[in-house]
């Protein structure tokens, strides 16, 4: 009894942390110009919901969650991602504000992260 509620807990909890990145880089692709600031804030957001599905896949059990709700974000990420792809063409390379820099090192973090643990999930049976 404790340990499914735990396991719901946790599956509950990493699923809205999942969705809400998700959810925003999806609208703010489909915004339009005045969503993504440039590239780099693209790969940055790709790379958080990537880590987090990582950290999902990895944590959750998902014997006892519902794995529909693995379906619902892994769709709904593949969406964002697809629709920051097809954004990437009109947003500019860098943009000249005072968080570029920022945001290029949260996507190289991110990458960072997502590359790290993605390893690790792979070594560690």
């Amino acid at each position: 009894m404790t340990t499914t509620a735990i396991a719901w807990t946790v599956g509950t909890v990493l699923a809205l942390i999942w969705a809400l990145p998700a959810g925003k880089l999806l609208l703010l692709s489909l915004r339009g110009p005045s969503g993504l600031a440039d590239r780099w804030d693209a790969l940055a957001r790709l790379f958080e919901t990537g880590f987090l599905m990582a950290v999902s896949l990895a944590v959750v059990v998902w014997t006892v969650f519902p794995v529909a709700v693995w379906y619902v974000l892994t769709a709904l990420t593949a969406a964002a991602a697809g629709a920051a792809v097809l954004r990437l063409p009109d947003l500019p390379a860098r943009a000249d504000d005072a968080k570029a820099s920022r945001r290029r090192l949260s996507a190289l973090g991110n990458l960072a992260l997502l590359a790290g643990f993605t390893a690790l999930i792979a070594v560690v049976p």
